[in-house]
């Protein structure tokens, strides 16, 4: 009877990534608390903002933690500073520009 191997733990291996993208996280709750503030309306429509604004920053910290997992570049990185965490909590809030789909056009062209 064949040994059934166990897969790899991700969790190690993602490291600095999945920590800089958790500590941005933090932040992205404080922003999405600070946005709905501003909204001048009743606390439903506020707190609303807040879940959309979360919910948003989440999907995008965790999409783009799916797609860098594999790359070669996080191999190599392994410090957690204040730019990378400040990278990271830009990019969840900008994530459609990130991981849009590259149009046919555009790859002839640069080539």
């Amino acid at each position: 009877m064949p040994v059934l191997q166990q897969p790899e733990d991700p969790f190690p291996a993602l490291g600095a990534p999945l920590t800089c993208a958790l500590v941005a996280q933090v932040f992205s709750v404080m922003i999405a608390a600070v946005l709905a503030s501003q909204v001048p309306a009743g606390y439903r429509v506020r707190s609303w903002v807040f879940l959309a604004g979360l919910l948003w920053s989440l999907a995008g910290t965790v999409l783009l933690l799916v797609r860098t997992a594999g790359s070669a570049a996080r191999a190599k990185s392994g410090a957690i500073t204040a730019g990378r965490i400040a990278l990271w909590l830009v990019s969840s809030w900008v994530w459609p520009i990130l991981v849009r789909p590259r149009r046919a056009g555009a790859d002839r062209r640069s080539r």
